[in-house]
């Protein structure tokens, strides 16, 4: 099944379905992003199961600190806050 959502749609759905809240993105290298607009990655779906893949450090600290239902200029939260997603990122890296 796939499903097609795009920046804008966070206040029909709830804020962002990026990150396991109703999607994720496999890159060419089998790495687990939030999003294709967000190309960051701390698993691989190679290495892991889909299901270990949606619990990653860092689809977690997006879900659980709200980052997901934050507001923005109308483009993509996550492209807006890609600082805060590095720094997620790094941190999920350093556990």
């Amino acid at each position: 099944m796939v499903f097609v959502s795009f920046p804008g749609d966070e206040k029909s759905s709830g804020g962002c379905i990026a990150a396991g809240r109703g999607f994720f993105h496999i890159n060419s290298h089998g790495g687990a992003e939030p999003c294709p607009f967000s190309p960051y990655s701390d698993t691989n779906v190679k290495n892991t199961s889909l299901r270990k893949a949606l619990e990653s450090p860092l689809f977690t600290a997006l879900r659980e600190q709200n980052v997901l239902m934050e507001e923005h200029s109308g483009g993509c939260v996550l492209f807006e806050r890609r600082g805060t997603v590095e720094a997620l990122l790094a941190e999920s890296v350093r556990k």
